[in-house]
């Protein structure tokens, strides 16, 4: 096992971790975002459409984020990056301590709800600073105040379903939930990938709709994998794989299709009122925009600064740089045009 220490930004580092970890094993992950890595390999080097192909090459530097983890703490499979107004970072990780928050300088502040997630997945701030967050085999979306504690709590523990937990009370069920969005009215949609579907609850939990099914038409899915509201409350989400991105207004009428994007996973509002995507299985990012056209494309599959081994995870801060989360590679990196 060797261990590679960098300063790459000011303020941040990260042990990256190569042949090896001294930690916890990850848990399974039964929405399969990971295949078997020389399977990924082969889909990596040939898998991209012509359209993101010939799109330009973005001019980014890259760095690798370190954080100061609490003795004999490790960060596992990084699956979700989020960052807060005053630049602090949150991370959610299939290590032994999953939610973690570090301040701008990368010292730990706390870590958030030990014991209850499984396979975490999807991780998003609120308007108010809340955090929510979705497990994959709890089957549930948690809502932690600012200051970390459990406020609210979507979906039944254990049980996975497309209906209603009924024993005196009723908890509408989701399964194998995968991020979670945010309208300006304060409503919140999840993407229910086990259910090839999206619901939407009012402010306060309470289930207003849902629509999709399994399919490729308009509307369908096959693995909604990420959500985000727009501009003028447009919900954009990730069709993982059929490849493509969905529009919908907020009731849940189809808009529009962007298609031939790869394996669309993780989608994030950029700073400057652009889209960025990862294709994780091709190793890249990409910036959209708001018509679907690509803007440029960064990096390859592979475990050096600048590559992704499966980027899961993408936030972009107020200065626009670009933080991506890995799941093979344990770490986050960060972006910038050359030259800041």
């Amino acid at each position: 096992m060797v261990f590679r220490a960098q300063r790459v930004v000011p303020g941040f580092f990260l042990l990256a971790v190569l042949g090896g970890y001294a930690g916890r094993a990850s848990a399974a992950d039964p929405s399969a975002d990971v295949v078997a890595t020389a399977s990924e390999v082969r889909y990596a080097s040939g898998s991209r459409s012509s359209l993101v192909r010939g799109a330009p090459r973005l001019d980014l530097s890259a760095g690798v984020v370190q954080l100061e983890l609490p003795e004999g703490w490790f960060l596992g499979e990084v699956t979700a990056v989020e960052l807060r107004e005053n630049g602090g970072l949150l991370l959610f990780n299939r290590g032994a301590h999953p939610l973690l928050e570090f301040d701008s300088e990368g010292a730990f502040i706390r870590e958030m709800g030990h014991g209850l997630f499984k396979v975490p997945h999807g991780l998003r701030l609120d308007a108010e600073g809340n955090v929510w967050t979705s497990d994959q085999e709890t089957h549930q979306v948690l809502r932690f105040s600012p200051e970390g504690q459990v406020t609210m709590v979507l979906g039944r523990g254990g049980f996975p379903g497309t209906g209603w937990f009924d024993r005196g009370y009723s908890v509408m069920l989701l399964n194998e939930p995968s991020d979670i969005g945010f309208d300006r009215s304060g409503n919140v949609y999840v993407a229910d990938a086990g259910n090839f579907r999206i619901v939407k609850y009012d402010s306060h939990g309470e289930p207003l709709r849902t629509w999709g099914s399994k399919g490729d038409g308009p509307g369908e899915f096959n693995f909604p994998h990420s959500i985000i509201v727009g501009p003028e409350d447009r919900i954009y989400v990730t069709d993982r794989e059929n490849g493509r991105i969905q529009i919908f207004d907020t009731e849940g009428r189809f808009l529009d299709e962007w298609a031939q994007l790869g394996a669309a996973y993780v989608l994030t509002p950029g700073s400057d009122g652009t889209l960025w995507m990862t294709d994780a299985r091709a190793g890249v990012i990409m910036n959209l925009d708001l018509e679907g056209s690509i803007l440029g494309t960064f990096g390859e599959w592979g475990k050096e600064v600048g590559d992704f081994g499966f980027g899961h995870g993408i936030a972009v801060a107020k200065d626009g740089s670009i933080y991506v989360s890995e799941l093979l590679n344990w770490r986050v990196q960060v972006l910038r045009p050359r030259g800041k």
